[in-house]
């Protein structure tokens, strides 16, 4: 741990100034908990929200690939063409919004939770049956906001156009996040074997220990190159943006001003309960109604930095 220390003249006396907060040196970064992100953030850094308490990373400024390649077979149309963007460095919730931090938001501001999943609130899962309206709520709340789409993409895969946060390998390495496999096939066989039959079999040989949702950050060898956990799985992930199919269209010329009003916002990340390895790309576009709570798998994370 390293105390900041220093002189101020005050009154012609020098007095000794501590500065208010803690930053920590590790192998794997540097670790800050003070009232404002640190001006000189760096990869690896980590700085803790004083509102909610959420470890936050830094992804640095620069270019990524945004979108699927046109000759990628499990890509869809709305993510083509692929294309070069660049962003300012900004910093995104290690974790999904929890529980226990949405119902200290709920307290603080006069809210009701959401209803309970059918497995009941736990602390440290994701928190579920969110509106659109109410996570974003709760990232002004916070002093941040929801991540834009292109935040969100880059967060999971960082400047290498990787196909999933933790590389490119499926079915993926063990510990890599929360999805249907045989955790959930246990728990649930009916339905397995519906999704079984309808050409969606639950992931075989890979089992994560959860067949509903998971706690957050319990994977760690499926974090993005930012240090971001859960990017793929355990819930989707609500982004600011209003979805627009054809948005790449306008991006990939240069034109990256968000969507104007849509009837639906964008989903990322694949969730507990899905089995199609499509969802679970870093490069997967989803939407959603804002009108309606997004179920008991969909969840969010916010983000801080200039838009």
């Amino acid at each position: 741990m390293r105390i900041r220390l220093g002189v101020a003249l005050a009154g012609g006396v020098l007095v000794l100034v501590v500065a208010l907060g803690w930053a920590a040196d590790s192998p794997a970064g540097r670790a800050f908990r003070t009232p404002e992100p640190p001006a000189d953030a760096k990869l690896n850094d980590m700085w803790i929200s004083p509102k909610d308490g959420a470890e936050m990373v830094y992804v640095p400024a620069g270019e990524f690939l945004m979108g699927s390649a046109k000759g990628d077979r499990d890509a869809h149309p709305n993510e083509k063409p692929q294309f070069r963007a660049s962003l300012p460095g900004y910093w995104i919730d290690k974790c999904e919004v929890t529980v226990a931090r949405y119902r200290k938001f709920c307290k603080e501001t006069g809210r009701e939770m959401p209803p309970a999943p059918g497995w009941g609130w736990q602390d440290n899962h994701p928190v579920v049956h969110v509106f659109w309206d109410e996570a974003a709520f709760y990232a002004k709340w916070a002093g941040e906001r929801l991540p834009t789409e292109m935040e969100w993409e880059k967060a999971a895969r960082g400047t290498d156009g990787r196909k999933y946060p933790w590389g490119s390998q499926w079915p993926p390495p063990a510990g890599s996040g929360n999805f249907a496999d045989e955790a959930f096939t246990r728990k649930d066989p009916d339905l397995a074997r519906r999704l079984t039959n309808a050409g969606f079999p639950p992931l075989r040989g890979y089992d994560d220990g959860y067949a509903e949702t998971a706690p957050v950050g319990e994977f760690p060898r499926g974090a993005s190159p930012y240090g971001a956990l859960d990017m793929a799985g355990n819930v989707w992930e609500y982004c600011a943006d209003w979805y627009d199919r054809e948005a790449y269209q306008r991006y990939a010329k240069g034109d990256l001003i968000p969507p104007a009003f849509r009837f639906f916002v964008v989903l990322r990340g694949g969730s507990w309960i899905n089995v199609n390895p499509a969802f679970f790309r870093c490069a997967d576009r989803d939407y959603g109604n804002p009108d309606f709570r997004c179920g008991n798998s969909g969840g969010f994370r916010c983000v801080r930095g200039p838009l």
